[in-house]
């Protein structure tokens, strides 16, 4: 969280930022760096998933010894409310695109909670081409841009739940548009599973609304709009008073590892993990490891390192300076 380094204030943790649309993730990154720096300095900051610009939503922001954490957190399920306007399809399929191709066959309410229905588990996805995937060294969206041809492979993600919330009928009972919630694995794409749907229903469509409301234990009730920490960041630069900003907005770096199994180390324990040896657990803590996870180390109550069990012995991944 936030100590006195000598005369430097030290800040760890995260800020889970509501991003708004029509900025990209690095801008958010760059923007909270620029509110920081008058009270700590220059700070390390990294975003634990990117957003579209045209995406809101639950976007973690991983500050000083809490960017170890960010490849653990990239591993978070993440979940989505986002909205399928049906009759057209788009170049990016979403709102930012040109049409394509447009229908009159639109879906109805048996059809499309059967189809998504039938989306839950296993998926193949085929991102769009206007995504960040890296063809041959550049990025797809550029060779889209430049007119290029190229294909993307095909790519294999889990759907855990994928809900119906709201529908927008026409005078016949076809839905124009529908606003649903998906929860998937890692790099997931909504934009690919909103064309895709719609092509499975003999219609097209494509993504006009889009917001991220949970990144694993990060939600929209521990998220803090930009205008928001601005107001709060100037407060504090007025007061000199650290505290709120602590309390009510910086989250600690172990609140990032809460889907991670926590190890209660002694002080021996601890120090040969934080001196980089490999430790072989004692029976009574072997028995309730399991070969190939990773578990946090907590020693006198605090977050200490990352380890991962393999050929018997905890091996260190992350070590926390907190």
């Amino acid at each position: 969280m936030l100590e006195n380094i000598g005369n430097q204030l030290n800040i760890n943790g995260f800020i889970n930022v509501d991003k708004p649309v029509g900025i990209t993730s690095n801008d958010v990154v760059a923007r909270v760096k620029r509110l920081l720096r008058p009270l700590f300095g220059r700070v390390k900051i990294g975003h634990t998933g990117t957003l579209d610009p045209l995406a809101s939503g639950v976007l973690p922001l991983a500050i000083g010894e809490a960017t170890k954490t960010v490849t653990f957190q990239m591993e978070n399920k993440k979940t989505y409310e986002f909205c399928i306007r049906f009759g057209e399809s788009r170049t990016t399929d979403d709102a930012e695109g040109d049409v394509v191709d447009r229908t009159n066959v639109l879906p109805n309410h048996k059809g499309l909670v059967d189809t998504i229905s039938s989306f839950c588990g296993e998926v193949i996805q085929v991102p769009p081409k206007y995504s960040a995937i890296k063809i041959d060294g550049k990025r797809a969206y550029d060779l889209a841009r430049e007119g290029k041809d190229f294909e993307i492979k095909p790519r294999v993600n889990f759907i855990h739940s994928f809900d119906l919330l709201d529908e927008d009928l026409d005078d016949n009972g076809n839905i124009l548009s529908a606003k649903l919630k998906v929860c998937a694995n890692k790099g997931f794409y909504v934009r690919a599973v909103a064309r895709d749907v719609a092509l499975k229903m003999g219609s097209l469509g494509y993504v006009s609304y889009l917001r991220r409301i949970a990144n694993g234990p990060f939600n929209l009730d521990n998220a803090i709009t930009l205008d928001k920490l601005e107001k709060i960041l100037q407060n504090v630069g007025q007061s000199l008073d650290v505290r709120k900003f602590d309390n009510d907005i910086l989250l600690p770096v172990s609140f990032g590892l809460n889907d991670i199994l926590a190890l209660d180390m002694n002080e021996w324990q601890n120090q040969k993990i934080r001196n980089g040896q490999w430790l072989k657990p004692d029976l009574s803590m072997a028995e309730n490891l399991e070969t190939g996870s990773f578990y946090k180390v907590i020693s006198s109550s605090k977050l200490s390192a990352i380890v991962k069990y393999d050929d018997g012995l905890l091996k260190v991944e992350r070590v926390f300076n907190l």
